[in-house]
């Protein structure tokens, strides 16, 4: 595992602290109540109409989660603007740019990494996930810590006619028409706690704000009965997963795609950025790999050369380096042996029943978002 300061307390509060209440969870209780205190008050402002939820023209579909990392909102945002693609629609996706140095910027991911105009951001701006997505989305990734600018931009600039916010369900200012909520099946909501006692970035009542929900994972007893109870009637319940669909290597500069076969029962090294590491562990698990060494870095780590020879140093017990995609978007530039570095790519995945509810709901909601849109009267322009 990685020494590094943040990773050790995040490790700390993820393993030993929110699984269950305990000693530890009740001492940074204090700190929990100040960060319910703070969530009451951005929900206050919004449902007292202090302030109101921004709208923009054309339909906007959030995807998000109640807890921090692990539930797959990167893959779910990914799946559902390519199947809107593939419905005939424009979809951008929009994103944050977690992890980047936008500022009061907006830009558009670039799929290299390297920024080569002056609208695009490169990993520096706009952060791993934004370019993961930008690699893999033929359509617009549009970044800015200002959502509403952004999702105006991905409308105005790259002709989207649908929105897909990712990581938006905390987002308060950009009105969104449906929020599509991924829940861990597995860790469900750790010990119920919030921040930093426990995992939860909202209170349980939040999920009364779902438009359907998504168990990443298969479900436990606990956590359907948390969504039996806390899920509003009629609010579709889903079961999702996340699969490993192939391996990819860079050649070049190039990511290409090779089969998980080239990985199966290979000595291995890990490496991995991420808030919940052991979903990665467990689709490598499944390619029966042998590991000789696991890197843990933190979520979103932006390597560095001390980093690249640790993983070397590392590397030469093992056959190769496997790491999420997210990580290899960011190890790229730094010069391993041809071959020996490569990711493993996964797919969000629904059954096709449940894949068939969210897209029908999905179309519903963007149908009666475009009808109200063109019952509206046009705004006057100055002569």
């Amino acid at each position: 595992m990685s020494d590094s300061g943040g990773g050790a307390v995040a490790y700390a509060l993820r393993e030993r602290v929110w699984p269950r209440r305990g000693a530890a969870s009740a001492a940074l209780a204090p700190a929990a109540a100040l960060f319910r205190v703070g969530w009451w008050v951005r929900r206050a402002v919004y449902a007292t109409g202090v302030r109101r939820a921004e709208r923009v023209a054309a339909p906007v579909v959030g995807i998000g989660n109640l807890t921090v990392g692990g539930t797959g909102k990167t893959p779910a945002a990914l799946w559902l603007a390519t199947r809107l693609r593939d419905l005939g629609f424009a979809p951008a996706i929009v994103t944050r740019g977690y992890g980047g140095a936008l500022g009061g910027r907006v830009l558009r991911a670039s799929a290299s990494g390297r920024a080569t105009t002056p609208d695009e951001g490169g990993i520096e701006e706009v952060g791993d996930e934004a370019v993961l997505l930008a690699a893999r989305f033929p359509g617009p990734v549009v970044c800015g810590v200002d959502r509403v600018a952004a999702a105006r931009s991905a409308i105005a600039d790259h002709g989207a006619d649908v929105v897909v916010l990712d990581d938006g369900f905390q987002h308060w200012r950009l009105a969104r028409d449906l929020d599509v909520v991924l829940v861990d099946g597995r860790h469900g909501f750790g010990n119920g706690a919030l921040l930093p006692a426990g995992p939860l970035r909202e209170p349980l009542a939040a999920l009364r704000r779902a438009g359907a929900v998504v168990s990443t994972k298969r479900a436990s007893a606990d956590v359907r009965d948390v969504l039996a109870r806390r899920v509003p009637a009629g609010v579709p319940v889903l079961a999702g997963d996340l699969v490993p669909r192939c391996l990819v290597g860079v050649d070049d500069g190039s990511l290409v795609e090779r089969p998980l076969a080239d990985l199966m029962g290979r000595r291995v090294v890990t490496v991995s950025g991420l808030a919940r590491p052991e979903s990665f562990y467990e689709l490598l698990g499944q390619l029966e790999v042998r590991p000789v060494e696991v890197l843990e870095f933190p979520d979103h780590h932006r390597y560095v050369a001390a980093d690249w020879q640790r993983i070397n140093h590392a590397a030469h017990a093992a056959e190769v380096v496997v790491c999420t995609e997210k990580d290899l978007v960011k190890l790229r530039r730094f010069p391993f042996a041809r071959g020996s570095l490569t990711a493993l790519r996964v797919d969000f995945a629904l059954a096709p029943a449940d894949e068939a509810t969210l897209l029908a709901l999905v179309r519903e909601r963007v149908a009666a978002r475009r009808a109200a849109l063109s019952a509206a009267p046009a705004t006057p322009t100055a002569a």
